[in-house]
């Protein structure tokens, strides 16, 4: 085949799936991805629950409805996310069941070329399709030496559920391990490779391209409303509830002249707070993108999502991590001096004052930020990502 027919081929207009877990950390990263897709001519289709299907519908894919079992659903079998690894698997393994012959019945008349997911547990669909994979990891991925980070010592426990996905994928009748959950075939990384741990480690089967970030215009606009600094205070959309620390917050930060941001989540009502200072404003959702645009400094419960958000605009961070892999950002945040890190859950008002002053006066911080925001432009973001696909049609 001449280079030129199989260029033809590889931009023909394909029926492309996408498949994540329903938050906001996992959505966001795909939809600018999925528009430029659309724009190029080829189909989307974007498996999704309905909290989310007017978003993935804003970026031009068409929603492909499942219930849920996971925190924040209506059928949730449990209303919390786990903060234990093996916990959470566990989890997955049961939602994984439950959606798989939901979504194998809602495409059964009409099967993608491509298989785009997050949550490796989907691959299973892809290799019962027999049509090939690609991973799209918005956090860390696997890499020689993360041991040293992360204690992957086999329990019991670990064991006991690697074994579930093992017999699960055999009962599937697809050759599938727990292993290829680990390590894909091909996988583009939404955060730039300097932020991964060991990222000069990692296999050539992984594309550090950076976070592709789109304007979101269905979480609404904001404007500053004079001219102070802007901090931004969010603990994300799973583990913020937590009004004691937004309480030293409204302490620490209501003699400043700052104009001071705070989301609080949906568990908390703003009424709660008690008093609110005159520099503050309290919502229980903000358009976040749009805020770190004119923000001077965040203080994040440094989900990736969020993270990658105030890297690309050179905002400096006050990492508070809450659960998960939060932690494992935070210190990398502060390892590679983009900010420093608290304990949430013990951080004094005067501690956060302190921490604010020293994120946005240390002229080293100022530089490793332009640093980092130079190599997220230079990653390749959505035009390297685009290829990438295109490449695997």
């Amino acid at each position: 085949m001449t280079n030129s027919a199989q260029n033809a081929y590889r931009t023909r207009p394909a029926h492309i799936a996408f498949f994540t877990i329903p938050a906001h950390g996992h959505i966001n990263p795909t939809l600018g991805l999925i528009t430029e897709l659309v724009n190029r001519g080829h189909r989307v289709s974007y498996a999704v629950t309905e909290p989310f299907a007017d978003q993935v519908a804003e970026a031009g894919a068409t929603p492909v409805r499942y219930d849920s079992m996971l925190p924040g659903s209506p059928n949730a079998s449990r209303q919390e996310w786990p903060s234990e690894g093996t916990e959470a698997r566990w989890m997955f393994l049961e939602e994984t069941r439950s959606v798989v012959p939901q979504l194998e019945e809602a495409f059964a008349g009409d099967r993608p070329d491509l298989v785009v997911y997050d949550l490796g547990d989907f691959l299973v669909l892809a290799e019962k399709w027999g049509v090939p994979a690609l991973q799209l990891c918005p956090t860390h991925v696997y890499t020689e030496g993360l041991e040293s980070v992360l204690d992957l010592t086999p329990t019991p426990e670990t064991t006991a559920v690697e074994e579930a996905y093992d017999e699960y994928f055999a009962e599937q009748g697809v050759a599938l391990t727990n292993h290829d959950l680990l390590h894909p075939r091909r996988c583009i990384v939404t955060i730039p490779r300097s932020f991964q741990y060991f990222g000069d480690q990692a296999a050539d089967s992984y594309a550090f391209v950076g976070p592709m970030l789109t304007e979101r215009a269905s979480q609404g606009s904001w404007q500053a409303p004079d001219d102070r600094p802007v901090l931004v205070i969010s603990l994300g959309s799973a583990y913020n509830d937590r009004l004691d620390f937004y309480r030293r917050c409204l302490v620490a930060f209501a003699d400043l002249d700052w104009h001071v941001v705070l989301a609080v989540g949906t568990a908390i009502d703003p009424a709660e707070l008690g008093a609110v200072p005159a520099n503050f404003e309290v919502h229980r959702w903000i358009p976040q993108l749009r805020m770190l645009s004119q923000a001077s400094a965040f203080i994040t419960h440094a989900g990736m999502g969020g993270t990658m958000e105030g890297l690309s605009h050179g905002v400096p961070l006050i990492a508070v991590p809450q659960a998960a892999d939060q932690f494992m950002n935070a210190a990398r945040i502060e390892e590679l001096g983009l900010g420093v890190q608290l304990d949430g859950a013990t951080a004094t008002p005067e501690q956060l004052r302190v921490a604010l002053e020293k994120v946005t006066s240390d002229e080293g911080i100022r530089n490793r930020l332009a640093d980092m925001r130079r190599e997220i432009e230079e990653a390749g973001g959505l035009a390297r990502a685009v290829e990438i696909v295109e490449g695997m049609l």
